[in-house]
Parts: structure tokens; C-alpha cells; sequence
């Protein structure tokens, strides 16, 4: 047994009073009490493959517990449910002892998360998905609830963090990044506000460390201590332990520890965990009050800024799997109940908040806790996707070799969700008459191919679909070399009526002379959350022909050394030689008038900056003034033309290096926007390539979208980053609103938005070196990228077409069938409506786990839950949706600005029963 010693859970006998702040009751004794967090930071992913990473979560962990046994004083934290699942699956006798660890609380369970993610880049959903699963798994596995967050390396932290923390149920968040000569801030413990007006308790260490070296322990204490009297506060916290490969506290740490103690009588020693700390810093703050400390607004940021970059490889396939998942999710919860609700029960919505455990609904049923996915194939897939999100992976701080891991990963959640969207949809075909719309046709001649689309946003679409099939199961002989001449149909199934389209190219270029595949830009209307049905094939009868194609040009480039694309809201224009694409805008009066007139360019930058960026935070690598290049028009051409849509393809390319980009832009009739489908091709080394924006008249300042909320930045260099940035000065020609599905990275000056594409820095690399220096060592994101982005005027429709553009709607060919009668669905229909563009739609889960759609209208309804944010600087004093074709509004309770939360909605139990909202 260790010799005595003051390091106990229990004060020490009084230490010596210090002087009692002004305005302190005089009656109070203040003490220092040192609170020793004992860690063990782990990257599960960093300099080395998850592999290794896990197994040495286990090794960690299992070294800890024998500290337990060995030193009854030592405490220990450890977050992260991912580790803590290894633990459970292969080392069973080992989760064993942790759970008695925890149960005499000496082992504390902090964070509260699936995995230590990076908490400015993933989706607002994505990040607080991270809270709820983790909780959920500590609240089964343990029977705790954390409510102390733990972000020990993150690399700064969003201004929405406060948000989705309190919507998450958590109280407290301790963190280390940016530390203080980045961010100064005038005390260790402040008040973190969000726009909700949630309010964290935060603490960061003095020295901004989650570690320590072998060596160094006492003069990290004596450094603490010095800081604590500067302060004032009585409670402070000092973390330490080996840690970044796993480790933890030593046997010499703790020896050094309790020589430091018995040299300090005058301090309150305490072997400690977060949520200790955090509990005697408010029992602090209750008698010194609130104000003591400081409120915090806005977020806590920045550093090692080139991870808002780093390769996009892997930040390009991240965000794909994070839409896809997040929309086949909605789509399979949606389709689970709304197959069973119509012509149900009528449906009553309870509160509840995003951790709420979910024992028992108010009307005291049994329901199953947030989070069970409305397919239960897509938890293996959500849990894939936060591991990735963890803050050496997605900011691309990793090795070659452990990315090659981490794509295959996420390239089994694009597949989990396709599959359980598939599902979803194609169980809704089996309820519709997928034969309305049809026209009649000849004996032996193929019929139309209905196809479905499906909008998964929670208000009506009205857009420019691309819709191909094929026309006969063999490709057709009659029209050799006559496509033109193909009496080519599309129709409205609920209606019957012909539509307008515009025929374009196909995905391929195989057997060009032969007829067979066909693809068209038809513009639809789908309802909000819901569904409607086409026909498209041959139409021999000319019974149900649309707007034929007007000339063979619309499928054949055109190519010319300069293009002017014409009879559209927006004019692309493009010259051979120029260094922009020029736009001009058409009002319905006729008059033109140009928009962002300098042009969207493309530049080269020199970045031969490491992995992160500069490690000392070198102005110079977040200012990046060194313009290598300005890429020019190479070459250009019109790929379509139409009275729907128009589509100008333009490669841009440089002089002394070898980087290109090829931008195909589309505009469309009475479209109040452009869109970019952009393939960049990076051959150089350390350089940046970026797409560079007008914007003038703000003084560079513009609205990021972040996960969590917005922030309003100044110029400052490079800057992370999310979905869209509002740039320029709204209801002025310079207002220019950008949305991407794939980039991070931004800056701005006085006149121009510019968001980074890639950069070629090395793989896990802190060192600064030139482009030939080791021309051995691999360089992440040479070669291709490609991505879609947006550009528009229209700041206000910005946050949905980001949206739109992030999940488009999903266009899916079905089987002619006709259903069963009593079962049917109708061809064009809808589940759920926010008519409110503040009321943002974060998540749809349901409660039913097994089944996507049922035909029988016995079958007992699921319990949905609405996940919910207002997007606005103003409260929504009545939040309501439209639910199941239903013309009734459903109430959901005011909602504060900022605020995120949850509603579960529930068929009542009686069909006189009026639908109301319990805020609970």
C-alpha cells in the first residue's frame, strides 16, 4: 500500500486563507484546490492505422485499472464510446473492471461522444450525433449520464458548440485548442454562450496541454498554481499524463505529485475527474456568483489552420457520406411511418430534448431512446461516419497509409445508406400504380419507364431534374442516325399531362448511332418530404409527346474560341485567353446588367506548409500572399442549349504549371442561380488551387455557415468554413452567396471570396518544405477532385439550395406494377411540411428499427422524432408542420433563436383526441 498522503476525494484540513476578492462575502475562507486530471490522450488515427490505434485504447486502459488497484488515491478519465466498444467486444474481462471502476467512482466517463471528433467541420446533425450516440451507449453500458464534454485536441471549436452541447444535454466542456498567446482569455473557467442563449460552463488549462512529459510535472504545478492566485478562483484543474499513442499517468508522476503535495500544504490537493471539477467550480461560482467569471461569445478559434484543406480526397468523400446518410435516413424514417399513418390515428407531438432518455412517453408507454435509426442497418453506418469525423482524420492530419483504411470505411456508409434509401423507395413504388401516366402503345413494343423522385426536404421542389432510361431492353434499330427523330415521351403520372423537356447527352458514348439510352431535363414539382411519379420511352402513337428537342446541337459540343449562352435569368460568357468566366443577368424587363464583374477566376497559391498548416502559427500560412499563377481559359465550348437549361463547359489552365480545372456551368430558365460541376486536376507540388469570387462593398466581411449556427468574420486569412458563405452586401449588385457539397476552407480580402479546392501538402507532415525537396515523399490530393457548388445572388435562398445541392432529390427507375387494392398510395404525394425557411429540419429518426413500409393498415404506427433548429436571430413563437396530406397543423412549441431540439410525434390514442404539443 502506498504511504499516506493528502491526495484524497476529501479536502485536506483547511489550507491557508488568502484574501477575500472585493465584493466576496467576507465570511468565506478561500482555498486553492488543485483538482489533478489524470488522461491518457489517444488518436486512434494519426502517424498510424486505426489498428494499432485501438488496440492501444485496450492496452491504455488495462495499464490504467492496474493504477487504480495500485494507487488508491489516482483517478482517471477516459472518453470515447467507440474505445470503450473495442474494450467490450475483445477485451470482455477488461470492460468488466472498468464498469467497477466506475461504479466506485474512481474512473470518470467524460466527453460523451462516439469518438474525440474535429468540431468545425462535420454537419451541425453530424456533430451533435455525435453526443446522442455516445450518451446513449454510456447511459446502457454503465447507467451514467455525462454531461462533461471533452475535447482535448480539437482544432478550435464552432461558435454553434454551445448549441449543440445544451441540445445534447451537456453542461460543461473542457478543452485545450486554441491555446492562450492564439486565443487569449482572461480566465481558465468563463461562461460559453450560444446564440440559444445555452450557456456552457468552460474551463481551459492554463497551459493548454491535455499531457505531460515524464519530466516536467512539478513545474506544470507550480506554473498552475501561480496562475490560480493571479485569478482568483479557488478551483482549478492541472491534466496530466503521457498521451497522443495512449498511456497515461506513471508510477513517477504520482510520487512527483505527492512530493509537490506535502511541499504545498497550503493547496487542496484532489485526484479528480471533469465532472468533479466542474461540480466545485459551480458550488464556487453559486456563492461568488456567475459574473466572477467571464461569458464568452462567438466561436473559440483558430489554429493550425491548414486542416480546414488537407486532403480533400478524404473531406470530399466525407461529406458525400454524411448527406447520403443523413437522407436516406429521413427518406427510410419518413417511409416507415407515413406507410402506415395515412388514414390513421391523428398524430399528438411531445418535447423532449435531444439526450432525453426516453424511457417513457407522457401518454407513459414505453419508447425506445433518441437515436434508434429508422433502419437498423444504418447504425453500423452512422457509427463509421463518426469515427471519421474524429480531429486527426477528417482535418487530414493522418498518413497516406491509414487514409487508404478511412475511405474504405466511409465507402461502406455511401453503401449502407444507398441500400436502406433503395429500400425505402422502392417499397413506396410497390403502393403506387407505377402504370399511370402511361400512353398506349403498339403489340410488342416497350412501354414507358415510370420513374420516381423523391424530394427528402420539408418544402416543395421546383427544379431542373436529369431523368434517363432506356428506351427498349436491346437498343433500337428503327432511327439510325436519326435521334432526333425518336418520338421520345414525358408525362405527370397524377395528371397524365405531357411535361416539357429538353434532351441532353447521355452518361455514356457507346453505340452513337443506335438509339437506346435517353437522358432529359424535365422541370418538376415534387411536394415537401414526398414523392411524385414520371413516364419517360417512346410514344410510337404521339399520344403523349412533350416538348420535342429543338436541333441535334443540344447533344453535340459546339466549339467556338468564345460563347455567349443565351435565354436565361444568368449569361455565362467565356473567351478563350480570359482569366474569368464573366456573367451578366437578365431581368424580365429585357435590360442586362452585369454580376460580379471582375469574374469567377482560378489562382494558384504557394503552400508548401505541412499537414497543418504552420505548427507556430506563421501569419504567413494562414495568409498564403504568395500568387504563383492565374490560371486562363484554354478552351471552352456549349454543351447544351435549350429552352430549359443551358451548360458552358471551360477548362482553365496555366503557363508554368501543370494544375487544371474544368467547370461545366448551368443555368436554367428563370433559375436564380448557377451551378458548378467542377473537376480539378492538381499536378504540382505545395501549391493551393483556389476558386476565387467577387465580393465588394463589405469590406470583406461575410457569414460562414458552421456546424451549429453562422459566424460574421473579418478578414483574417484562411478560415474553416461548412456549406455556404454569404459575401458582399445584400440587395446590392455585389451580393454573392457561394454553397459547396464538398469544401471547407475560405478567406476573404476587400474585394474577393476564395475557397480553397486543394492543397498538396504532405501526408502528416509538420515541416515546411520546398516543392522538390524529398520528391519521394508523397504529396496528398495530387490528381483529381471533383465537386458541385453554387453561385447566387439571392442570399436569403441560399441556406436551401445548399441544402438542394448537398441532397438532391433521387431519381429512381421502378417496376410497372400495379398494387393491390386498399393498399395503394397516390402517384404524387407528400409526409411532412415546414413552410417556415427558419425552421431548419436537422433529423428524422423513427423508433421502428425493422421495417421500411407495410401494406397493412393494422399495423401499429412508429414513434418519429423531429430533430429542429432555428436558424434566425428572432424567436418562433409557434413552430408548426404539415403532416401526412393532412390540411391540420401540427404545433411544436416555440423555439428560441439558435435553438436546437427535439419534438417526438406519436398517433394519438383516439381519433377525437385534438393534436397538441407537451413540451417535456
Amino acid at each position: 500500500m502506498p504511504s499516506a498522503s493528502p491526495l484524497l476525494d476529501t479536502p485536506l484540513p483547511a489550507a491557508k486563507a488568502r484574501p477575500v476578492p472585493s465584493g466576496v462575502n467576507s465570511a468565506a475562507t478561500v482555498t486553492t484546490t488543485l483538482h489533478l486530471i489524470g488522461s491518457a490522450h489517444l488518436d486512434p488515427v494519426w502517424l498510424w492505422d486505426w489498428r494499432e490505434g485501438m488496440n492501444e485504447g485496450i492496452a491504455t486502459c488495462r495499464a490504467m485499472s492496474a493504477m487504480l488497484r495500485e494507487f488508491p488515491e489516482f483517478r482517471f478519465i477516459r472518453g470515447e464510446a467507440a474505445i470503450y466498444d473495442t474494450i467490450e467486444r475483445h477485451a470482455p474481462d477488461l470492460f468488466a473492471e472498468i464498469r467497477e471502476h466506475v461504479a466506485a467512482g474512481r474512473w470518470d466517463i467524460v466527453g460523451g461522444n462516439w469518438i474525440q471528433p474535429d468540431t468545425n467541420l462535420p454537419s451541425t446533425e453530424a456533430l451533435l450525433r455525435q453526443f446522442v450516440r455516445g450518451k446513449r451507449y454510456f447511459r446502457e453500458k454503465f447507467g451514467v449520464e455525462v454531461t462533461a464534454a471533452w475535447a482535448a485536441d480539437s482544432f478550435g471549436h464552432s461558435a454553434g458548440l454551445p448549441d449543440i452541447l445544451a441540445a445534447a444535454g451537456m453542461e460543461s466542456f473542457a478543452f485545450t485548442r486554441p491555446q492562450q498567446k492564439i486565443l487569449p482569455l482572461r480566465q481558465q473557467a468563463f461562461w460559453w454562450r450560444g446564440r440559444s442563449g445555452a450557456r456552457i460552463l468552460a474551463y481551459r488549462p492554463h497551459d493548454g496541454w491535455y499531457a505531460s512529459e515524464r519530466a516536467n510535472l512539478g513545474q506544470r504545478l507550480d506554473a498552475c498554481l501561480a496562475r490560480a492566485e493571479t485569478e482568483g478562483l479557488q478551483t482549478v484543474a492541472l491534466f496530466y499524463g503521457l498521451g497522443n499513442h495512449g498511456g497515461g499517468p506513471s508510477r513517477a508522476h504520482l510520487r512527483e505529485i505527492r512530493a509537490w503535495a506535502d511541499a504545498h500544504p497550503e493547496v487542496c490537493v484532489k485526484h479528480s475527474g471533469l465532472h468533479a471539477l466542474f461540480a466545485d467550480l459551480r458550488a464556487e461560482l453559486a456563492w461568488r456568483g456567475d459574473d466572477f467569471i467571464d461569458t464568452h461569445e462567438g466561436e473559440l478559434n483558430f489554429c493550425l489552420r491548414g486542416c480546414s484543406a488537407s486532403v480533400a480526397r478524404f473531406k470530399y468523400t466525407y461529406r458525400r457520406a454524411e448527406a447520403a446518410l443523413l437522407r436516406a435516413e429521413r427518406t427510410a424514417a419518413a417511409l416507415a411511418a407515413g406507410g402506415r399513418w395515412h388514414g390513421l390515428l391523428p398524430v399528438k407531438c411531445h418535447g423532449l430534448p435531444a439526450h432525453d432518455s426516453g424511457q417513457h412517453g407522457q401518454d407513459g408507454h414505453a419508447t425506445k431512446t433518441h437515436g434508434q435509426d429508422a433502419c437498423a442497418t444504418l447504425t453500423p453506418a452512422w457509427d463509421t461516419l463518426l469515427f471519421n469525423a474524429f480531429h486527426d482524420i477528417l482535418p487530414g492530419s493522418a498518413i497516406e497509409r491509414a487514409y487508404d483504411d478511412q475511405l474504405a470505411q466511409l465507402g461502406s456508409v455511401l453503401t449502407g445508406a444507398q441500400r436502406a434509401e433503395t429500400a425505402a423507395l422502392t417499397a413506396l413504388a410497390s403502393r403506387i400504380d407505377t402504370r399511370a401516366g402511361a400512353w398506349p402503345v403498339p403489340d410488342d413494343h416497350p412501354l414507358p419507364q415510370p420513374v420516381l423522385i423523391w424530394n427528402p426536404h420539408p418544402w416543395p421542389l421546383q427544379k431542373h431534374v436529369e431523368v434517363e432510361v432506356s428506351l427498349d431492353y436491346r437498343p433500337i434499330w428503327t432511327y439510325p442516325g436519326a435521334h432526333d427523330k425518336a418520338p421520345v415521351a414525358v408525362t405527370e403520372a397524377a395528371t397524365g399531362k405531357p411535361l416539357p423537356f429538353q434532351l441532353i447527352p447521355e452518361e455514356n458514348d457507346s453505340m452513337v448511332d443506335l438509339l437506346w439510352r435517353r437522358r432529359a431535363v424535365v422541370p418538376v414539382e415534387v411536394p415537401p418530404m414526398g414523392w411524385t411519379l414520371l413516364q419517360m420511352g417512346l410514344d410510337p402513337l404521339g399520344s403523349g409527346a412533350g416538348v420535342p428537342p429543338a436541333d441535334d446541337a443540344q447533344r453535340r459540343p459546339i466549339e467556338r474560341s468564345v460563347l455567349n449562352v443565351q435565354r436565361s435569368v444568368f449569361v455565362c460568357s467565356a473567351a478563350i485567353g480570359s482569366p474569368a468566366v464573366h456573367f451578366t443577368r437578365n431581368a424580365p424587363d429585357g435590360t442586362a446588367t452585369p454580376w460580379l464583374p471582375a469574374g469567377l477566376q482560378v489562382r494558384l497559391y504557394a503552400d508548401t506548409w505541412g499537414a497543418w498548416g504552420g505548427m507556430r502559427e506563421e501569419p504567413d500560412s494562414w495568409f498564403l500572399t504568395n500568387e504563383l499563377e492565374r490560371l486562363t481559359i484554354a478552351d471552352t465550348a456549349v454543351l447544351e442549349t435549350g429552352p430549359l437549361r443551358h451548360a458552358t463547359w471551360v477548362r482553365f489552365a496555366g503557363q508554368n504549371h501543370r494544375s487544371t480545372l474544368e467547370l461545366t456551368l448551368y443555368t436554367t430558365s428563370n433559375g436564380e442561380h448557377i451551378e458548378l460541376r467542377a473537376r480539378a486536376f492538381l499536378a504540382d507540388r505545395g501549391v493551393r488551387m483556389k476558386l476565387v469570387i467577387p465580393a465588394t462593398g463589405a469590406n470583406g466581411e461575410a457569414e460562414f455557415a458552421v456546424p451549429g449556427g453562422t459566424v460574421r468574420r473579418a478578414p483574417c486569412g484562411e478560415v474553416p468554413g461548412g456549406r455556404w458563405v454569404r459575401a458582399g452586401v445584400e440587395g446590392t449588385p455585389s451580393a454573392v452567396g457561394f454553397a459547396s457539397n464538398a469544401l471547407y476552407g475560405f478567406d476573404t480580402t476587400q474585394d474577393e471570396l476564395r475557397a480553397t479546392i486543394a492543397r498538396t501538402s504532405r501526408y502528416g507532415s509538420d515541416v515546411n518544405r520546398a516543392p522538390s525537396e524529398r520528391p519521394w515523399q508523397p504529396c496528398a490530393d495530387l490528381g483529381e477532385h471533383v465537386f458541385r457548388a453554387l453561385l447566387t445572388p439571392d442570399l436569403a435562398a441560399l441556406p436551401r439550395l445548399a441544402d438542394e445541392l448537398e441532397e438532391p432529390p433521387v431519381i429512381l427507375t421502378v417496376p410497372s406494377h400495379s398494387p393491390v387494392q386498399g393498399s395503394r398510395l397516390p402517384s404524387h404525394g407528400f409526409f411532412l411540411e415546414i413552410d417556415n425557411p427558419a425552421l431548419r429540419l436537422l433529423a428524422l429518426t423513427s423508433t421502428d428499427s425493422t421495417t421500411l413500409i407495410h401494406s397493412s393498415s393494422n399495423s401499429v404506427a412508429p414513434t418519429l422524432e423531429l430533430r429542429l433548429q432555428n436558424t434566425s436571430d428572432l424567436p418562433i413563437p409557434t413552430a408548426t408542420v404539415r403532416f401526412l396530406n393532412q390540411q391540420t397543423l401540427l404545433n411544436l412549441g416555440s423555439i428560441a433563436p439558435g435553438e436546437i431540439t427535439t419534438r417526438r410525434l406519436v398517433p394519438a390514442t383516439d381519433r377525437r383526441e385534438a393534436i397538441h404539443c407537451a413540451t417535456g
